[in-house]
């Protein structure tokens, strides 16, 4: 059975992602955090790296 989570620490901390397809920089010096129990949405314009980003934090 799982614990609880610690509810004064992220659930999830990105911290400085950054993802290069060859020499191209697709997201660089990304950082946020998510904590329990929040609804979180990432926005940004087409090529943006907000896919890149989720693929990277999705391993």
């Amino acid at each position: 059975m799982n614990s609880p989570a610690n509810p004064s620490s992220p659930l999830l901390d990105a911290l400085n992602l950054e993802i290069h397809y060859g020499g191209i920089a697709a997201v660089k010096g990304v950082s946020f955090s998510v904590m329990q129990g929040e609804m979180v949405c990432l926005l940004g314009a087409n090529g943006a790296g907000k896919t890149s980003t989720l693929k990277a934090l999705a391993g």
